[in-house]
Parts: C-alpha cells; sequence; structure tokens
C-alpha cells in the first residue's frame, strides 16, 4: 500500500501543479458532474485523504511565482530588468491596475475553494468512521493551517478580502465569490487567530514520525513539505501586536527538537551555529583562507551558506534549517518558474536591486572586509546579468519558513516585548556571547565559577519563551551554546551594543537583517508594511521603495514615495473578473 501512496502522492504532486496556472470550475479531484464541485467517491480511505493532501500542496506550490513577484518585486530588494514585461514593470513601480495578470487573486481562492472542500470531506469521513479522529486531526489541522497561510497572505496584499471557509456547492456559487463581503485584515487576524487555536493538533510538525504521509519521492523527503502552525500562529500574532503570544509560539520552534535525545538534534537545529558537528556548522559563511579574502569565500551547493538552498532535501544539514520547504524534480515537468524568470539565458525579467547591492556592500566582515559574503552567495553577477540563484540552485525549491527568520521574527516579538538585548544577542553574536559576565581565555571553555557559568543563561524562568540555556563547561552543554547570532554565523561585525536598549532603533535593524539574509524569498513586502502600521510611520516603507526606484534610474520615483505615503495604496486593487 505504501508503493501505491506514492504513485498516488507524485501524480497528484503534477496534477496540483498543473491545475493551478489556470482558474477552472472543476476541482483538483474528479467530480462526477460538471456543476458539482465535491465528491464524496474519492474519500473512501485514509489513502485518499493522504492523496488529496499532497495533491492541495501540489497545487499550492503554484503559486511560488505569484507570492515571489508580490512580495519581492513590490518591495525594495528585488528590480526589474530591461526585458521584463509591462506587468511586472508596473508590479514593481507601484503602478499595477486591476488588469495586470500580478494583481488577480483568483488563483489563491482556488487553492482556498479546494481546501474548503476537503475538509468538508473529511469531516464526513470522520463522522462515517473512514477515518479515524487522531488521523482527521492531523489532516483537517494542516490543510486549515494551509488555508489561514494564504488568507493572511491575501490581507497583506488586498486588504480587504472575502473570508470563505464552506465548501462551494455549484458553479454558480463559485463564480459568485466576488459577492461575498469583504473583511477587513484587522477583523481577518482577529478570525485566523482565533480558528488556529481551535485546531485539534497543534504540534511543532505536522505529522509526527511514522505517518503515512511522511514519504520520499524521487530523492525529496516529505517532512518539511507542510504547513508550520506554529510559525502561522507567531506571525498571526506578530501581525497582531500580541508579542509575548507571537514569542512563545515562535519559542516551540526554536526548541523543537530540543526532547530528541539526540544531541545532534538538541544543539543544531534551528540554532544558527557555526561550530561543532561540521554535517551542521556547514551553512556557515566559509573561506578556504584565512583573513576572510573573497576569494576564498566558499560557494557551494554542498557546503557553506549556500548549500541552505542547494542541499536535497534529505540531509540533515537543509533539515536542521528550514520547516517548510517545498522542492522542484528537475528532472519532471513543470520546473520551478523562478528559473526563466531569473536566468539571463531565458527570459530574464527580474533582478537584485541597487539598493540590495549597496546594503551588502555596506557591511564590515570580522577580517575587515567591505562586503557581506551572503551577497555572493544570493546572486551571480556576470556580463548578461545577475542572476538570483537563491531562487534557482538545483532546480530550486520555494522555501518559506527558515531559522533566521524564525530568528528575526521572535527577536521582533522579543524586542518589543521589552526583551531588546535578547533581540540583540540572538541578531548579532549569539546568547552566550552577548549574557556571559566573564572573560573568555583562548583555549578554556570553563568559566572560572559558577556563577559565571550561570550568566551564560537568560535571566528568565524556565517557562518563559525568553529562557534560552547557554552554557558550556567540561560538565555542563547548554542546548544553545553554540548559537553564534545570525550575523556571526554570516561573519559580518555586530551593530552597535548601543542597540541593547534601543527598541524602535532595533527594529529596523532586524528588517536590514532581513534583507541582507532573507532577500528574494518572499518575505520583503510584509515586514516593510508590518512596521510601518506598528510605527504609524508610513516613510518607513515609502522611504525604501523610493531609495529602489531612484538608484534605478526611474524618473517616478519622489511620485511614488508621494503615493506610498498614504497607506490606503499599500493594497492591490481586489478585482474579481
Amino acid at each position: 500500500m505504501k508503493m501505491n501512496l506514492n504513485k498516488k502522492i507524485a501524480s497528484l504532486l503534477l496534477l496540483g501543479i498543473l491545475s493551478a496556472g489556470s482558474w477552472s470550475c472543476k476541482k483538483m479531484l474528479d467530480v462526477p458532474t460538471e456543476d458539482k464541485l465535491d465528491s464524496v467517491n474519492a474519500f473512501k480511505t485514509v489513502s485518499d485523504a493522504d492523496a488529496a493532501v499532497i495533491g492541495i500542496y501540489g497545487q499550492f506550490l503554484g503559486l511560488e511565482k505569484l507570492y515571489i513577484l508580490q512580495n519581492e518585486l513590490r518591495g525594495d530588494l528585488m528590480d526589474v530588468t530591461s526585458k521584463s514585461s509591462a506587468d511586472l514593470q508596473e508590479l514593481s513601480a507601484h503602478t499595477e491596475t486591476k488588469n495586470n495578470q500580478y494583481v488577480d487573486p483568483r488563483p489563491y481562492y482556488q487553492v482556498i475553494v479546494n481546501c474548503n472542500d476537503v475538509l468538508k470531506n473529511f469531516k464526513m469521513m470522520v463522522d462515517d468512521r473512514r477515518m479515524s479522529v487522531d488521523d482527521y486531526n492531523k489532516r483537517y489541522s494542516d490543510i486549515a493551517t494551509l488555508r489561514s497561510w494564504i488568507y493572511l497572505h491575501l490581507g497583506i496584499q488586498y486588504g480587504s478580502i472575502p473570508y470563505i471557509t464552506d465548501a462551494i456547492e455549484t458553479v454558480d456559487d463559485l463564480k459568485n465569490l466576488a459577492n461575498y463581503p469583504k473583511t477587513p485584515f484587522d477583523q481577518l487576524l482577529d478570525k485566523l487567530i482565533a480558528f488556529n487555536e481551535s485546531l485539534p493538533y497543534k504540534e511543532a510538525y505536522a505529522y509526527p514520525t511514522g505517518t503515512s504521509l511522511l514519504v520520499t519521492i524521487d530523492a525529496n523527503s516529505t517532512q518539511k513539505l507542510f504547513a508550520s502552525k506554529a510559525f502561522l500562529l507567531g506571525d498571526l500574532y506578530l501581525w497582531k501586536g500580541n508579542y509575548i503570544k507571537a514569542a512563545e509560539n515562535y519559542a516551540k520552534l526554536m526548541n523543537a527538537e530540543n526532547n530528541n535525545g539526540n544531541d545532534n538534534f538538541r544543539f543544531n537545529f534551528y540554532k544558527i551555529n557555526n561550530s561543532g558537528d561540521p554535517a551542521y556548522a556547514n551553512l556557515a559563511i566559509l573561506f578556504s583562507r584565512s583573513g576572510q579574502d573573497p576569494t576564498s569565500l566558499i560557494n557551494s551547493l554542498d557546503a557553506g551558506w549556500r548549500a541552505i538552498f542547494g542541499l536535497p532535501t534529505t540531509s540533515s544539514a537543509w533539515s536542521s534549517e528550514w520547516f517548510w520547504s517545498m522542492p522542484y524534480n528537475t528532472a519532471f515537468k513543470p520546473v520551478n518558474p523562478m528559473i526563466d524568470l531569473c536566468s539571463p539565458l531565458k527570459s530574464y525579467q527580474i533582478k537584485p536591486s541597487q539598493a540590495i547591492k549597496d546594503l551588502w556592500n555596506s557591511q564590515i566582515t570580522y577580517g575587515g572586509i567591505p562586503f557581506d559574503p551572503r551577497s555572493k552567495l544570493s546572486f551571480n553577477a556576470s556580463a548578461m546579468g545577475d542572476e538570483i540563484t537563491k531562487l534557482t540552485d538545483n532546480g530550486g525549491k520555494w522555501g518559506i519558513y527558515r531559522a533566521p527568520l524564525l530568528h528575526l521574527r521572535f527577536s521582533e516579538a522579543a524586542n518589543r516585548d521589552g526583551q531588546t538585548k535578547l533581540g540583540w544577542a540572538l541578531l548579532n553574536t549569539g546568547i552566550r556571547n552577548t549574557y556571559y559576565v566573564g572573560t573568555f581565555t583562548a583555549g578554556v571553555q570553563a568559566p572560572v565559577s559558577v556563577a559565571e557559568l550561570n550568566t551564560m543563561i537568560t535571566p528568565y524562568p524556565q517557562t518563559s519563551p525568553y529562557y534560552f540555556d547557554a552554557r558550556k563547561n567540561n560538565d555542563v552543554s547548554g542546548t544553545w551554546y553554540r548559537n553564534c547570532g545570525i550575523r556571526g554565523r554570516a561573519v559580518v561585525n555586530s551593530i552597535d551594543v548601543s542597540y541593547q536598549t534601543d527598541k524602535v532603533g532595533l527594529e529596523g535593524k532586524l528588517i536590514d537583517e532581513a534583507a541582507l539574509e532573507l532577500a528574494f524569498e518572499g518575505n520583503r513586502w510584509p515586514d516593510l508594511v508590518r512596521i510601518a502600521r506598528r510605527q504609524n510611520n508610513p516613510a518607513f516603507l515609502a522611504d525604501r521603495i523610493y531609495q529602489k526606484l531612484l538608484k534605478a534610474g526611474n524618473p517616478n520615483a519622489s511620485l511614488t514615495r508621494q503615493k506610498l505615503m498614504d497607506p490606503a495604496n499599500w493594497y492591490l486593487p481586489f478585482d474579481w473578473k
């Protein structure tokens, strides 16, 4: 049965991807008549339910192109090229109209409609005892989380949107979705938080070891294929301004592997380190020669920072970095759509902005070199054009959640909750280096006293999301002792220690670091909107877009800045045709 399931999963992945490219009134699953949109006959066993889950994710994978372009090209880190379509030029310059293909909300709702149908059928399965309560809880919670993630993105992009959770029964109902009342973004957040808190299964991973959905297909593991419930809840609370709840949910993931019993998991998974077991530490910035000479930077898909995006999904190092990532298979169609957009040998319609290149070049390494090594590992500069390799390495993966994003968002929440020093530590040199009161002696691992050793524990109760044990001597190894901070792993100098008490200042630095570390991964526009909303400061967003357009030579840069000073203009037109 496992072989049959694998074949069904593979076929539905393909089917889901192919169906995501166009708007259709027919469900991803076969339907018995043209005017009905549900199919009870497709949901007889748990294997059928598993196939439906994977089919939904296959269809969801088809949203990557739209998601990345909306979140990055509208931001300040990605720019158009001389070959870009008119629609992409409009998106980048914030002059898009409702006829722009990258404004169309329908591809998102196509997945939502199918999620609603699957959730309805899961409920019928458990009611009819075709599925156990335990199997139902996990699968229902997974698809519900995915739907909520899509709704959060829709709210960020469009502001007020129809929030539909019931299954659509007929084709006419589907055509009339535009007539549903729209829910404002703040109310949408309330609805999503209440709904996701009520889910029956909220563990760190969507499915525990041994679940039939955890398989390997064409050398790709499905373990990190599924949406992270705690990460999404953290994001929802962060947007809502409930910072302690955001931190609590993020902390669940930061410590998700601590009780595994395997030291490799305890000290390396999601900890951002550059020392210890080489199977995990190889994701740090590495040089083949001393002095951090840029010409000796390790630029490999197998070792160093670039390997984060190039390693296979079955490797321990890759798994220690990613929470949620969806791979493409280079041997089968469809291929990653970002390859065509990024490659100078193909249509080549997007590239790094001059603004992000300038930000990378303004950093200083520990060795005193004026550059950020992550720049050379995120894009390839050539006479043909700057290619964003981060999105295309090894055929590409749609990487949605990874460890530095988690650390940055946890730090953002902690900072706003008054724990600014902790946010500084995770951003810069790590827990141990920031909190230790004493003097490190070269070659000596143990502090001179127990009192000094205990300063490597953050000063919070063990029940607090802000508790981190980074102790290390010959007898004690705290879970976080290898943590070196995001900038530490990138071997760039820390920001000034004065930011340990500067809440607003540190918030800006966290968003700057998100640009340096996470450029082109789909987080930029939400980051700018979230901080500008929180600070009630439209210029936080408008100035960054202005600088991108100014450096690109756009003559309307000032007019765009003026437009974006009105928050009403941050949202795309919601048009349903």
